[in-house]
């Protein structure tokens, strides 16, 4: 069955149900202007909060040993100590692969910024070039321009 196809229960309510205040025309708008602050506060919150906690889990489960035999075989292969041989490690080692194989520049550009070699800003430039012309360079280089041919 799949995840479209499920229903829930016709008994199961809503976690949090009971703070649920129904909208209704009754509702001053500074009224309906303060819950909406308070929602957003709250969404905010929320938002930073599951951030920082994702960011350590991420950081915790890259720390991590590896435990595929056949990476941890590769990894020793390449002279590493079986006791540094993270999933970070293994990651960037792969990263490494792919660049040097298959002359990825996304994946040189990661391994790159990861050693330090390359700055976030640098990463990310987009050139942006603005020129201004005035009409009568416009048009003195319209007349150079037809005059050429």
């Amino acid at each position: 069955m799949s995840q479209n196809e499920r229903k829930r229960p016709k008994n199961e309510n809503m976690a949090n149900e009971q703070n649920l205040r129904p909208f209704t025309s009754a509702q001053s708008r500074e009224e309906a202007v303060k819950n909406g602050r308070v929602g957003g506060i709250a969404s905010g919150r929320a938002r930073r909060l599951k951030g920082k906690h994702g960011r350590e889990l991420v950081r915790a489960l890259l720390s991590m040993p590896e435990t595929d035999p056949r990476i941890v075989a590769d990894m020793e292969a390449l002279g590493l100590n079986i006791k540094d041989i993270t999933n970070e490690v293994t990651m960037h080692a792969r990263q490494i692969e792919k660049a040097k194989r298959k002359a990825d520049t996304k994946a040189y550009n990661a391994v790159n910024k990861a050693a330090g070699y390359i700055e976030e800003a640098q990463t990310n430039v987009n050139p942006t070039i603005n020129v201004t012309v005035s009409a009568e360079a416009a048009r003195a280089a319209s007349k150079w321009s037809t005059q050429e041919d």
